[in-house]
């Protein structure tokens, strides 16, 4: 049964993921083979794995940083230091690709609960040494961040309300604090977490990195992309191509948050922090122009769009940022689309590629390898290629976002400057 742990007590785990765990051990010691795994089986590593691949801006990488800055006993640093190399083996495993077949079961899924098995067992040794408020801490924030995924059945939405206590990242050549929400093969969707004064997203240009940012009102301010700035005061879309400058500047008073969707065939979804350069430019020498010109490269007004999906009729999908909008020389393109499932008719897709998805409006549920989970506003989960999902809306209408990245024909042929 699902449990939950306390201070020292044993990670909470699902009977799932404690299946998963027999079968990989199982499959290790007879020869590292991975056969008897079934496919709802690989399913589910394939969706605990993602989960703990978002953690490589998340608790990996935080709890490292928290762990570096504790003061312990001479018999408590070398546990300390074991479980800061177990933290960054776990970060460098998350830019690995993720199999599709059998294989995850000990490639992928086996590695991840082997490291954070042995992360809380180095803590828990340490904290043996003697009582430690700051490692306790330390060790319940990391707790509570891998129970979101080892006590759930495999289908463990993220929120983009918060920044979770030693769960985020923040951009060295840009001083901002990046929450992880779901992480696939090449792309990501993340949280820019704007907690200064200003709430400004700093200027910067990726090199192989694709982006979409999006605003949510209230807002009030400038979205800029090359040479061109736009005042925003209600939600958008903004596609971003590699080496172009981009960033926000706050306006109003008021807290503003950006979601932002990031990837890249050369890069991965990580590569947020790894391709990524400070472009600093005078905000008003920029031009203004209105958020639908030619210069923002085709921004949309997305709650626009939202608005009108919810006013629709019967289920639907529509692309509102075509994948060409970014793609370039290879890169990859982000493809961002919004769908209606409505009450009394379930929605079964078939993702090609892995889809995070985000939902704007209304709730309902997700079914996965015969798992599911309840979805909200504010919510959002990822969809590996090739497992069937339903979506199915509780009442009245359910409004999704979804991203997905693939490279396109035009790209292949466009260099990557901006434009």
């Amino acid at each position: 049964m699902t449990g939950q742990a306390g201070a020292g007590e044993p990670l909470g785990i699902h009977p799932n993921y404690r299946r998963l765990v027999a079968l990989a051990e199982e499959g290790y010691a007879r020869g590292r083979d991975p056969s008897a795994a079934t496919p709802r089986d690989v399913a589910l590593a394939r969706l605990y794995a993602h989960a703990f691949r978002r953690h490589v801006i998340g608790a990996f990488h935080a709890t490292r940083e928290a762990l570096g800055g504790v003061a312990v006993g001479a018999g408590a640093a070398p546990w300390v230091e074991r479980a800061r190399e177990c933290l960054a083996d776990l970060a460098d495993r998350s830019m690995l690709a993720v199999e599709r077949d059998e294989r995850v079961l000990l490639a992928t899924f086996r590695p991840y609960a082997m490291g954070v098995a042995r992360v809380l067992a180095a803590l828990d040794a340490a904290g043996r040494d003697g009582a430690d408020a700051a490692l306790a801490t330390i060790r319940a924030r990391f707790v509570a961040q891998m129970e979101a995924i080892t006590a759930g059945n495999g289908l463990s939405p993220t929120r983009d309300t918060a920044a979770p206590p030693q769960g985020s990242f923040r951009v060295p050549a840009l001083g901002i604090g990046i929450v992880p929400l779901v992480y696939g093969d090449d792309h990501s969707w993340n949280l820019a977490w704007l907690d200064g004064q200003r709430s400004d997203v700093p200027f910067h240009r990726h090199r192989e990195g694709v982006e979409i940012h999006l605003g949510y009102s209230p807002l009030n301010g400038r979205t800029v992309l090359g040479d061109r700035a736009a005042v925003v005061t209600e939600g958008y879309a903004m596609p971003i191509p590699p080496g172009t400058r981009h960033g926000y500047v706050n306006v109003g008073p008021g807290m503003h948050h950006v979601p932002f969707v990031f990837g890249s065939l050369r890069r991965g979804g990580w590569g947020v922090f790894l391709d990524v350069e400070s472009d600093p430019a005078d905000p008003g020498l920029l031009g203004d122009v209105p958020p639908d010109a030619p210069e923002l490269n085709g921004t949309v007004f997305l709650e626009r769009e939202i608005a009108r999906t919810l006013s629709g009729a019967g289920a639907a999908r529509r692309t509102l940022v075509p994948a060409e909008r970014t793609d370039r020389g290879g890169t990859g393109g982000i493809e961002l689309s919004i769908e209606r499932v409505v009450a009394g008719r379930p929605t079964t897709v078939h993702p090609e590629r892995f889809r995070a998805v985000s939902v704007v409006a209304g709730t309902g549920r997700l079914v996965v390898a015969g798992e599911e989970t309840a979805l909200g506003p504010h919510d959002h989960v990822g969809l590996p290629a090739g497992i069937p999902a339903t979506l199915e809306a509780r009442e009245g209408t359910l409004v999704l976002l979804d991203a997905e990245i693939r490279a396109t024909a035009t790209g292949a042929l466009r260099g990557t400057s901006a434009g």
